[in-house]
């Protein structure tokens, strides 16, 4: 049984209608148009203040939910890919916002997609850093671990349960030797990520984030990523909401295939290969402001269009 962290400054709480708790920070603009952020894995919502100053320059409200199990949030067993979308609409109803941005990086981008899905009558635009396709889609060679080296797609289709165990033992090294997993994490990544990883753990910010989701348990953790390597419960081709997709070709971590099948299976995809980049360019304060005035203007665009058709 894990120990639940403590809540503070921009952190709130949601009690949900089947009665869990969903943790979330709320951050940027407070009066800025609404983006919902989906963290990675490991990750929590933490990793919402990266994104606070950049946000609240360009107007945007950044709110970042702990998945379920994962820092704050209660656990929810027999969870799939499409009961995040249902907790983001609870989640939507207690703010009272209306329409959305949902941005994921890394194993938050196919919660992206489950929401451009679920949730297309309130979601204006998505946006997929980097993230995971559908497996069950996907014709390429599938491996049993990814580059992460947590499970993957072909060792949770071979047996979930094994999935759980690898899981549980990567956690448990990690919670107890906490300097070797950062220095493993350093040694996986690209040169332009470690540039980013050596300035960001001059603070605490990024450190506290991996170490709040390691120390919520394996069990929670592997349930999250189950939810993405197992199917998904709906075709690429079903979603019609608007996605941006990004990806680092220098990337260790999610290889260029998975972003080039997702834009294009999506019906309505814009696809941006980075070739400098690796998984860690959410970080850096030049590619926030690219993206964040790219969303700036495409709302803008798309107002005057609902305008014009009206």
């Amino acid at each position: 049984m894990t120990s639940k962290p403590q809540l503070s400054g921009h952190d709130r709480t949601l009690h949900l209608d089947d009665s869990r708790v969903l943790a979330f920070s709320d951050l940027g603009e407070p009066n800025g148009y609404p983006i919902v952020f989906g963290h990675g894995m490991p990750g929590s919502r933490l990793e919402g203040q990266f994104f606070h100053e950049r946000g609240r320059r360009h107007g945007f409200r950044i709110i970042t939910p702990d998945r379920p199990g994962i820092g704050g949030s209660d656990y929810q067993k027999h969870r799939n890919l499409l009961d995040y979308p249902q907790d983001i609409r609870q989640l939507l109803d207690e703010l009272g916002i209306d329409r959305f941005i949902h941005v994921g990086w890394s194993s938050g981008g196919s919660r992206t997609i489950a929401c451009a899905h679920a949730l297309a009558d309130r979601m204006d635009l998505g946006v997929c850093l980097s993230g995971y396709t559908n497996f069950s889609e996907f014709p390429g060679r599938h491996s049993f671990l990814e580059g992460t080296r947590w499970p993957g797609p072909r060792l949770a289709r071979l047996s979930p349960a094994l999935v759980r165990l690898a899981v549980r033992i990567v956690v448990r090294l990690s919670r107890h030797h906490p300097g070797l997993y950062m220095r493993e994490a350093e040694s996986l990544v690209s040169e332009e990520d470690r540039r980013l990883l050596h300035h960001f753990l001059k603070g605490e910010t990024f450190r506290k984030d991996q170490l709040v989701c390691l120390e919520s348990g394996g069990t929670a953790i592997a349930t999250d990523l189950l939810t993405e390597l197992e199917d998904w419960g709906f075709h690429l081709a079903d979603v019609r909401v608007p996605i941006l997709i990004y990806q680092g070709e220098d990337d260790p971590f999610v290889p260029v295939d998975y972003a080039r099948h997702l834009a294009e299976n999506l019906p309505s995809a814009d696809l941006t290969l980075m070739p400098d980049a690796g998984h860690l360019y959410p970080l850096s304060g030049e590619f926030q402001d690219r993206l964040f005035g790219r969303l700036a203007d495409y709302l803008i665009n798309d107002k005057e269009q609902r305008n014009t058709a009206t």
